[in-house]
């Protein structure tokens, strides 16, 4: 009635609008109820604190290469977490539809500076990152039929190497939309970059307004083919993935002038074997995979496997990436052996080359000098010891070596002891929450050293040998 006096007051007294609008505006007022049953939630984190003894006063830093990710072991990882909730459709016609239709959205935070909870926040030296990689709708098995479809933000990916933490053959999680029909799935993406102070030169040109040089996003479109074949009983696959990847013009302008770039195009090629080995245990497996990409689509680095993330500097005589490429070979393994013991193991190779003739460093579209060659290789095993349902004995032992340009290789061995605590009273190697007691080791070449070739090495100085100290917890849920 208070709305009513102060309205009457103005001479603006409309009787007959009086009652619908405070009608609006109680029902605006009174929360939405939810009582829906069609509700899930997942989880993946680790969480936990870490040091370097030799660093004083600072937390610990990974022991790996520099550009290689956790490629090389991932026990030294900082804080991450996601957080995934999905609502799930019945169709109208229960009796005769058996689609199951969700809606799934993701949320993930994670810091740059190291800490992720406690006394930090966005607006203090924490610095926390919020990202939503995942937002989509799907339907599968479309009224009990072969087709199903997705639109939205997803991770779109197959097999990842965890103990390196890399999804090395079909990660393509981005924004887009597809439709499958029984094994064979079609999708179109658009990726987008935004961070301009990427190495990634092609996605961006620089645009003219008022006289003013802005840099701009260009438009990538990709279309991605799958087509599983399964045979021996479903105990082996060959999953065959073909891409095409293009960049759209710059501008409608004069595309040779040096602030506009003609359309630029790639494409990718691959093969991934899986077969299931049989083992006094089950579970075990070999995973292997050769994929070729070509031109804008041969990305492949910071242990990232993004083919749309193009590496190293283009053919300046043509504003082009014609002539770059990228190759990749991965080997995954799992044992079970016995009931106390278990093996996972892997190798990764990648070759990359940009577009440009140098076979060492030569200049991106704005003329920075990048490095337009890499070569780089890993090798790592992690065991299973399960001296007790609930207490499990880890050990990993990894090599990995990386060449930039026509520089010398800079390469790493390290070895963790990684003491575990199990909850759930599981042996089995992806049994989780896991509470680690760990400890790493690593010794560098020469070159590394000189070079201080790794986030530890940057943070204490020229020195041969690393060690970390950690207690940290991983777990999933979904």
């Amino acid at each position: 009635m208070l709305l009513y006096f102060k309205i009457k007051a103005m001479k603006f007294h409309l009787p007959g609008l009086t009652l619908p609008l405070l009608a609006i505006l109680f029902n605006a007022a009174v929360a939405q109820p939810i009582s829906n049953k069609m509700f899930s939630f997942g989880s993946y984190g680790r969480v936990g604190a870490g040091f370097a003894p030799a660093i004083k006063g600072s937390i610990g830093k990974s022991l790996n290469l520099n550009g290689m990710g956790s490629t090389g072991g991932r026990m030294e990882e900082a804080d991450y977490v996601e957080f995934a909730a999905a609502l799930h459709f019945k169709p109208h016609d229960k009796a005769g539809d058996t689609t199951l239709v969700n809606v799934q959205a993701r949320i993930a935070m994670y810091s740059s500076k190291g800490q992720l909870i406690g006394n930090v926040s966005s607006t203090n030296y924490g610095g926390i990152a919020f990202a939503l990689p995942e937002l989509y709708a799907e339907a599968n098995h479309i009224r009990g039929s072969k087709w199903s479809a997705w639109v939205g933000a997803k991770f779109f990916r197959g097999q990842d190497i965890h103990i390196a933490d890399l999804w090395y053959f079909d990660d393509h999680s981005t924004q887009g939309f597809g439709v499958s029909y029984a094994n064979t799935t079609l999708s179109v993406l658009f990726p987008g970059i935004v961070d301009t102070a990427s190495s990634v030169p092609p996605n961006f040109y620089v645009e003219i307004v008022d006289g003013v040089r802005r840099l701009g996003l260009r438009n990538r479109a990709m279309v991605v083919l799958e087509h599983t074949i399964f045979f021996n009983e479903k105990r082996q696959s060959i999953k065959l993935l073909g891409e095409y990847h293009r960049l759209a013009d710059a501008s409608s302008e004069d595309t040779s002038t040096a602030t506009n770039y003609p359309a630029a195009y790639g494409w990718v090629l691959g093969a991934k074997h899986v077969v299931d080995i049989k083992t006094p245990i089950k579970g075990s497996f070999n995973q292997a995979a050769i994929r070729y990409g070509h031109g804008i689509a041969n990305g492949n680095d910071g242990g990232n496997s993004k083919t749309w993330l193009t590496y190293g500097a283009p053919d300046l005589s043509a504003n082009k990436f014609n002539r770059a490429y990228c190759l990749s070979l991965d080997e995954h393994l799992l044992l079970n052996l016995s009931p106390k013991y278990s093996l996972n193991g892997y190798a990764v190779y990648t070759q990359s080359h940009g577009a440009s003739d140098s076979l060492n460093k030569a200049p991106d579209y704005f003329g920075r000098e990048i490095f337009n060659r890499k070569t780089e290789y890993a090798i790592g095993v992690r065991n299973f010891w399960y001296v007790r349902n609930w207490f499990h004995l880890i050990t990993e032992l990894h090599y990995a070596n990386r060449k930039d340009g026509d520089q010398a290789s800079a390469d790493m061995v390290k070895f963790s002891l990684v003491p575990t605590i199990v909850p759930t009273s599981e042996a089995d190697p992806w049994a989780r929450p896991h509470l680690r007691l760990i400890y790493s080791v690593a010794k560098y070449n020469q070159f590394a050293t000189d070079n201080l070739y790794s986030p530890y090495l940057q943070e204490i100085g020229h020195k041969r040998w690393a060690h970390y100290i950690g207690v940290r917890a991983e777990w999933w849920l979904f």
